[in-house]
């Protein structure tokens, strides 16, 4: 599904982290044409990087919309439950034993 998207968004933020570390480099070298550059870069990677997260998002509302509000409802729901499949409160099956009640 979105399994491209999301191997997208972790090389674009891979090399977001490896062009800081070459700014910071950079500017502890004081070359400022190469600053200058990597600072184009850098902004470039980012607009590309809230783009991507957006894109994703939306998908993801979509897929979840599309969960909620299922066209064929009787498919998609859950099986009623029967006396042996009752709940103890603490929310474990409930056993009936010989003899005793179901608790």
């Amino acid at each position: 599904m979105l399994s491209f998207e999301w191997r997208e968004l972790e090389v674009l933020c891979d090399r977001l982290s490896e062009l800081r570390h070459r700014h910071a480099a950079a500017h502890r070298s004081k070359h400022a044409g190469l600053i200058d550059g990597i600072k184009a870069e850098i902004a470039k990677l980012r607009r590309q990087r809230e783009q991507l997260v957006q894109h994703i998002a939306v998908r993801l509302g979509a897929v979840a919309g599309e969960r909620s509000h299922p066209s064929d409802t009787a498919a998609h729901r859950l099986p009623e439950r029967h006396g042996s499949d009752a709940l103890h409160p603490a929310g474990a099956r409930a056993e009936r034993a010989e003899g005793l009640p179901l608790l």
